[in-house]
């Protein structure tokens, strides 16, 4: 399957944890399968886990997807489970599981070479999920992570886009980078819904959309540090 270009970016990058953060139909879900299939069939006896916020949610975003692609290479899909096991080009077997978070706790113990967490931002608890349980199944293997959501608030994923550590690399991308994407759909869409709803869902903006009393809130414009707070102070009594 041929990526887009803003995809090819985000397969071509070799940071051990990368943090997608994009508007909606921006084709992360292909970036997720061509990912975990390149893997599942480079080497023998690997273990790739996609992880979406609910079972159900992985069965509906991401199985169907998956055999499609996998069916020159599937040697046994167990829908019940959704577990398939492939082929690879040596000859051997890998296997890609899909699971819920909301059985995170089902994957601790366990080793993985690749992981997929999908839709980040609506996980719940996620950072004892990903310190006390995704983190540590990494270790033997020195596995790998791809974590992509659209951003909702400035929650968790928020903070994990911007981690700064040698091994994260983040990219921030919009539903206009989908070539396919439907442009004047899109700006129906922008039209048709609040500003803040639009940045967040399509221009994969963080902002807090929820409890604010003053919806024009922008906290780059009205939120400042003690230093920024004297400045303002003195200019004003200079005027």
């Amino acid at each position: 399957m041929e990526l887009t270009p803003a995809q090819s970016q985000i397969v071509r990058n070799n940071h051990r944890f990368r943090v997608v953060n994009c508007g909606r139909q921006f084709g992360k879900t292909t970036v997720a399968v061509e990912e975990m299939i390149a893997c599942a069939i480079s080497k023998d006896n690997l273990v790739i886990c996609y992880v979406a916020p609910t079972f159900q949610q992985a069965r509906d975003i991401a199985w169907a997807m998956l055999v499609k692609r996998l069916d020159p290479v599937l040697i046994k899909a167990n829908e019940t489970r959704l577990e398939l096991t492939v082929k690879t080009q040596f000859g051997g077997e890998s296997r890609i599981m899909l699971r819920g978070w909301e059985s995170v706790e089902t994957l601790r113990g366990q080793k993985f070479n690749f992981i997929v967490i999908d839709e980040v931002a609506m996980m719940r608890n996620f950072w004892p999920g990903w310190q006390e349980v995704i983190r540590p199944t990494l270790t033997h293997t020195l596995g790998s992570v791809l974590f992509i959501s659209t951003p909702k608030g400035f929650n968790h994923f928020y903070d994990l886009f911007n981690t700064v550590d040698k091994d994260f690399q983040n990219f921030h991308f919009t539903t206009y980078d989908n070539p396919f994407a439907s442009v004047e759909e899109i700006e129906a869409a922008k039209r048709q819904l609040p500003p803040v709803r639009f940045d967040q869902e399509y221009m994969a903006s963080f902002h807090k959309t929820e409890g604010l009393v003053y919806k024009e809130f922008d906290r780059t414009k009205h939120l400042f540090d003690d230093e920024q707070e004297k400045k303002i102070r003195s200019n004003e009594r200079i005027a």
